[in-house]
């Protein structure tokens, strides 16, 4: 074997073990959740040491950044999107946006309850949400305020209301006892982002 092949091997090796890690982590947050879990539950998990822990990851909140790249790349398509579709309303559009926007969130609910209890307790985790809650609404407010139809003030507004009651969506469908229709859910909301981007409610 060649020094390339032997190096490729060892990477390859190092980004096996990154992830053992890493699936190990989210099920012991999710089944004792963040707080409770300690390092040596996640390498006892994944059969590694706090050696091999401590080789890949500094902390628990080092495992959870990487699990918000996962998110930002998951939802980085849809939400480019979103301040277009806000621009242009119409139920239908919306419907159909957030129906796929709750199909996505279903398949990462588990790592996004993850992120959303190690963000009170990791400041490192909320200062990157809030970033990423700033950057949104800031994207969503050009977007209408370039319309013309509302002052830059006003645009913010509407894009804080809107972002903040979708988030909250998803904070209520994370309840472990939670009996939300989606389907209602998105119906309703759907109506409310009409009814804040109606201009002539205003005028």
């Amino acid at each position: 074997m060649t020094k390339a092949a032997r190096g490729n091997m060892r990477d390859l090796q190092k980004e096996l073990t990154k992830t053992r890690l890493k699936e190990a982590a989210i099920a012991c947050f999710v089944e004792s959740g963040y707080l409770a879990t300690a390092v040596t539950d996640i390498t006892s998990t994944a059969g590694a040491t706090r050696a091999t822990f401590y080789l890949h990851y500094k902390t628990k909140a080092e495992v959870v950044d990487a699990l918000l790249d996962e998110l930002d790349m998951v939802y980085a398509e849809p939400f480019s999107r979103f301040a277009a579709v806000l621009v242009e309303p119409s139920l239908d559009a919306f419907r159909v946006w957030l129906r796929e926007i709750v199909k996505i969130w279903e398949t990462t609910r588990e790592i996004s309850i993850v992120v959303s209890e190690a963000a009170g307790v990791e400041k490192e985790i909320g200062d990157r949400r809030g970033r990423s809650f700033d950057f949104e609404t800031d994207r969503i407010a050009k977007a209408l305020s370039a319309t013309g139809r509302w002052t830059p003030k006003q645009a913010k507004i509407r894009a804080l209301l809107i972002f903040s009651q979708l988030g909250s969506l998803f904070m209520q469908w994370s309840m472990p006892d939670s009996d939300l229709d989606a389907v209602e859910a998105v119906d309703v909301l759907a109506s409310m982002w009409m009814a804040a981007l109606d201009e002539r409610e205003f005028h």
